[in-house]
């Protein structure tokens, strides 16, 4: 019997040695991730990069969208609108610039201030077609009928030739008073 417990203490100690140990290891791990920090994921690697683009060339539009897409990719959506605004500022005239912040705009479920945007970009710039198309897009999924209406007819104003043109005739067609409704008489 005493055999049984000098062996179940020894187990027992060397149970709590290895458990300290583990522990003593955890811990260390732990620190050391604290203080060194741990490796950052494809979304915050992508971040930092473009921060040290904007930080680098912080008047190159394309760089500060780079960020903006960045930052939304990694949930960051009032950071990402910032930068895609200061992608706008610094190139008011590429329609490019501004896609990026109604991308952002859109994905956050803001679709004023997406329409908004593409309507400042139209005011700046009349004679960008992608920009009036876009808009008519996003109106029309907006339920925003007399602007998607609208915003095609400048597109095709624009640029009437083509299936894309052919599409919006269509669309225009779909967006009038009465579309798809038949009204039937009886006597």
């Amino acid at each position: 019997m005493l055999l049984d417990e000098k062996r179940t203490k020894r187990i027992v100690r060397i149970v709590a040695i290895l458990t300290s140990i583990a522990f003593a290891g955890v811990g260390v791990v732990v620190i050391a991730l604290v203080i060194f920090g741990g490796t950052p994921t494809a979304s915050e690697q992508l971040v930092k990069d473009a921060r040290s683009r904007v930080k680098a060339e912080p008047d190159n539009p394309d760089a500060w969208n780079q960020l903006a897409a960045a930052l939304q990719s990694g949930n960051k959506t009032a950071e990402a609108v910032d930068a895609g605004k200061k992608a706008v500022q610094l190139a008011p005239k590429d329609f490019r610039q501004t896609q990026v912040l109604v991308t952002i705009y859109a994905q956050a479920g803001r679709t004023d201030d997406a329409l908004a945007a593409l309507q400042q970009f139209t005011r700046r710039n009349p004679k960008e077609p992608q920009a009036f198309l876009q808009l008519g897009q996003l109106s029309q999924q907006a339920g925003k009928n007399d602007l998607a209406r609208l915003s095609y007819q400048a597109y095709l104003g624009l640029n009437s030739d083509g299936a894309t043109a052919d599409a919006v005739r269509n669309a225009i067609k779909d967006l009038s008073p009465g579309a798809g409704s038949t009204v039937t008489t009886t006597p």
